[in-house]
């Protein structure tokens, strides 16, 4: 057959030992070449190429049509030659490489063809498997009782018997009753808190100033400084009076001092209420108030006291009337005493009901000399502010809605407090003062060394404490023992400043000339200037008129701007003579040297001044005549009052 090619079939029909070309190619090469004959082909065998390509054919096994289809493609990958087939996947695991299935092992249950079913399934949410109930113990609980079994019935409630008709009425009027009590209390409590945000407040407290002493003896106690303004009749620092009241921690004592409103005090730096910072300064004690307001008094107070001061109460006395008209009146106790003596219009000694009108003559100065400091004034303001606010707390007053809208309306015009005092603050002091008595409540004044004391380089007349009584007298209220008993005042005072002990003679700055001595200097040669020491309107316009009337050249007539306790003619160096002739014509006046006024001579008009009469010169002035008064028969015992 020569060199046959052989075709692989079933495949592309291209012989396997030809290269490969097109079919088109092979079917032009065909037509175009010559039949080839037996011999041709025969003749070609014999040829080298026939041999050459006879050596190279070789045993080639017989193609056949496979039995089974050629392994499945691998994941993408080609199949391997000559490897068997994998085995079949189990019920949904994957093949173990190289395991055989076991003889005799019956074959995995078909997957099923359908979708599996989505288990939502979170590990938050796993679910619970709810148990039953537990069977109870045998012997611990005795057997239910059978369901047939009758429940004995139980007693029917009687029914309530209808109320009465007054128990009816009494139920209404008590509903009535809380009412009427829920809208009293309601009405009390916004005009509680609406009072106490209308009152004027200040800020006036330096609890933690340098000059307070031993703060850890004062802890617990409540001190309060009560200042009066306005007082009646009076202008300038005459018109200030202040009191000091301390309170004992347990409430069962308490102090009042009062300040002598003219007082030379040092008062520390302090704040003005616009703020501004004020130098300290020396001055008169109602200075600080005037002129540095009440932060700068509260510090003057502390410099001089070394107490520390908790609570500042200022109260405008020319209201204070008005406040006793708003309650209908007050009742005051009157114990007598020096500052009682000293009002224009005293009161009767003991309880009595106050109007409006009285108590602007018990708080205005009189004209008796008894107020020599000015601290009377203040005793007086503290006796009626008390009984006005206990009398705003009583129970009258308290259930009349009327009464007491009036009278806190009033208070809310007339007090001035600090930043940390409230109503309830105020009702302390008023409550603790008026409920002690007796020995509880010691009051006490400052003593002083001089009055009508005038600085050099002023012409403004002060009172001058005693420093080392002063500081005795703090110190017992720091430590909190008694007063010393000379600082006390009482109700013996008043009988002491009417009726001064046998054979004592009030001091005097320098006596009136002796009687042997003459007068030189007539009173047309001598120039004096009128002041008007005491609470008399319009005096030392009437005295300057009597002294024009002796021949006197009067020079300035006005007010003294400090207190002085009689008649006092003030001179210069050089003008001893001069005031000796104004002191003869003013019966009881004292002469009182001073270097302030240069060579002026100054009649200063105090209490105790009765007239102007004639002087002579060159003879010498009368002295006084003997006292041909009878005396009085004793008066009987009077008993003794107390509140």
């Amino acid at each position: 057959m020569g060199d046959r090619p052989t075709w692989d079939e079933g495949r592309s029909g291209v012989p396997r030992n030809t290269s490969g070309r097109s079919r088109r190619g092979r079917d032009g090469e065909q037509a175009g070449a010559e039949a080839l004959t037996v011999e041709q082909l025969l003749a070609r065998q014999d040829t080298g190429v026939g041999r050459r390509r006879a050596a190279r054919r070789v045993e080639e096994p017989v193609l056949r049509a496979p039995e089974e289809s050629p392994p499945a493609v691998r994941a993408g990958l080609p199949p391997v030659p000559g490897a068997s087939a994998p085995p079949a996947r189990q019920g949904g695991l994957p093949p173990v490489p190289g395991a055989a299935r076991p003889a005799g092992q019956p074959p995995l249950p078909p997957v099923p063809a359908g979708p599996r079913p989505q288990v939502d399934w979170h590990p938050d949410s796993r679910p619970v498997r709810r148990s039953g109930p537990v069977p109870p113990l045998p012997g611990r609980f005795p057997p239910p009782e059978p369901s047939d079994r009758p429940r004995a019935a139980r007693p029917a409630r009687p029914p309530r018997p209808p109320a009465s008709p007054g128990r009816r009425r009494l139920t209404r009027a008590l509903v009535a009753l809380a009412a009427v009590l829920g809208v009293v209390v309601l009405y009390h409590l916004g005009l509680y808190f609406y009072v106490d945000q209308k009152i004027d407040r200040v800020d006036a407290l330096a609890v933690d100033g340098p000059e307070i002493l031993a703060p850890q003896l004062q802890a617990g106690d409540e001190t309060y400084l009560v200042v009066g303004s306005g007082v009646p009749g009076q202008t300038g620092t005459a018109s200030v009076a202040a009191l000091l009241a301390s309170v004992s921690s347990e409430g069962d004592r308490a102090v009042l001092v009062s300040f002598p409103p003219t007082a030379l005090v040092d008062t520390p730096a302090c704040r003005t209420p616009d703020g501004d910072l004020r130098s300290p300064a020396t001055e008169a004690f109602a200075s600080s108030l005037l002129e540095g307001g009440p932060s700068c008094m509260v510090r003057a107070v502390q410099q001089l006291s070394g107490l520390r001061v908790d609570h500042y109460l200022g109260v405008d006395l020319a209201d204070l009337p008005g406040m006793v008209d708003a309650l209908g009146g007050v009742p005051v106790c009157v114990v007598p005493s020096q500052a009682t003596a000293a009002a224009a219009t005293p009161l009767p000694a003991g309880y009595s009901e106050v109007s409006g009108e009285d108590a602007a003559g018990y708080l205005a100065p009189g004209d008796s000399g008894a107020d020599v400091t000015g601290t009377a004034v203040a005793e007086r303001a503290q006796r009626l502010l008390t009984s006005t606010l206990r009398a705003a707390m009583s129970t009258g007053t308290l259930v009349d809605p009327l009464s007491l809208n009036r009278f806190l309306n009033r208070a809310a015009e007339a007090l001035t407090v600090d930043e940390q005092t409230t109503l309830g603050d105020l009702r302390g002091l008023a409550g603790s003062l008026g409920d002690l008595s007796g020995d509880a409540v010691q009051r006490a004044s400052l003593p002083v060394a001089q009055v009508g004391y005038v600085p050099a380089g002023t012409d403004q007349a002060y009172v001058l404490l005693d420093g080392k009584g002063t500081r005795s007298l703090f110190d017992a209220v720091i430590e909190g023992t008694s007063v010393p008993e000379e600082f006390l005042i009482g109700p013996e005072d008043a009988a002491a400043a009417e009726e001064p002990p046998a054979g004592e003679v009030p001091p005097a700055s320098e006596a009136a000339p002796p009687a042997d001595d003459a007068l030189t200097v007539p009173p047309a040669s001598v120039a004096v200037d009128v002041l008007n020491g005491t609470a008399t309107t319009g005096l030392a316009a009437t005295v300057a008129d009597l002294m024009r009337g002796q021949g006197f050249v009067v020079g300035a007539v006005g007010n003294e701007p400090g207190t002085v306790s009689e008649t006092v003619v003030r001179y210069g160096p050089g003008v001893l003579e001069q005031a000796r002739t104004v002191a003869a014509s003013v019966p009881g006046a004292v002469l009182q040297p001073s270097d302030s006024i240069g060579d002026a001579v100054q009649l200063v008009i105090g209490p105790g001044y009765s007239s102007v009469v004639p002087v002579t010169v060159g003879a010498a002035p009368e002295a006084p005549a003997a006292d041909t008064t009878p005396t009085p028969a004793a008066a009987p015992e009077q008993t003794p009052v107390s509140c």
